[in-house]
């Protein structure tokens, strides 16, 4: 006769072969594998073979679909498992048969976009913002990249409490650093334009006016350029 056994399991756990390094546009591959164990289900002994006979678009039931993730689709792959039994003379024995489902799935770009991106992105617009300020307003240009940074600081923490603890940089990782780089450097940039301001005569502060407002330039320049390597090959 046909025998039915269904099982609704949800959880929230760690699987170490899944990549996060294009975090938050990651995808993922959720594996279940079905295994003949018993010795009598065996290659050796009663040679049973698992093989697939659903299709595909009847093997995904109603609970898997994740929220905040697309279902790509399911992946069948039948295989036989080879024991290493090798001393004791029961490599036969351990052979056995199982069967693969590979459920993919790819976070949705544009919640990914406007819930992590957009953030750091309003941040990074008033870092190459901030240097179109005259000079001579020093308590305001000083204050903005320290801001930033910790802004920076409390994203990227919110950001991580969503991940496990990881061996490598993710995407997203990469564009704080990269925040994190723009914020010192522009600091350090503001406070040798203040201290150049403040050091100068009457008669230099127009000379110093330019130079400043030509190091505030190349600044966002820099900045913008390095943006747009960061989003495209980071």
């Amino acid at each position: 006769g046909m025998y039915l056994q269904l099982y609704r399991f949800s959880s929230r756990f760690f699987d170490d072969q899944q990549s996060l390094a294009m975090f938050s546009f990651q995808k993922l591959e959720l594996p279940i594998t079905l295994e003949t164990r018993p010795p009598q289900f065996s290659m050796a002994a009663a040679g049973i073979l698992l093989r697939s006979t659903i299709a595909k678009p009847e093997i995904l039931g109603d609970s898997a679909y994740l929220n905040g993730y697309t279902l790509q689709g399911v992946t069948v792959n039948q295989a036989i498992r080879i024991g290493t039994d090798r001393g004791q003379g029961k490599l036969a024995a351990a052979d056995y048969s199982l069967a693969s489902y590979v459920v993919g799935y790819s976070s949705n770009g544009l919640s990914a976009f406007y819930t992590h991106i957009i953030p750091w992105f309003a941040v990074m617009m008033i870092l190459l913002l901030a240097p179109n300020l005259e000079a001579d307003q020093s308590d305001l240009r000083i204050a903005i990249p320290s801001s930033a940074l910790l802004t920076l600081v409390f994203l990227m923490e919110g950001a991580h409490n969503v991940l496990p603890p990881l061996g490598y940089l993710t995407y997203l990782d990469k564009l704080y650093i990269l925040g994190y780089i723009a914020s010192a450097l522009q600091f350090w940039l503001f406070v040798w334009s203040n201290n150049l301001y403040c050091r100068s005569s009457e008669d230099q502060r127009p000379r110093v006016k330019q130079l400043v407002n030509d190091a505030d330039r190349f600044y966002q320049v820099s900045v913008m350029a390095a943006i747009a390597v960061m989003l495209t090959y980071g």
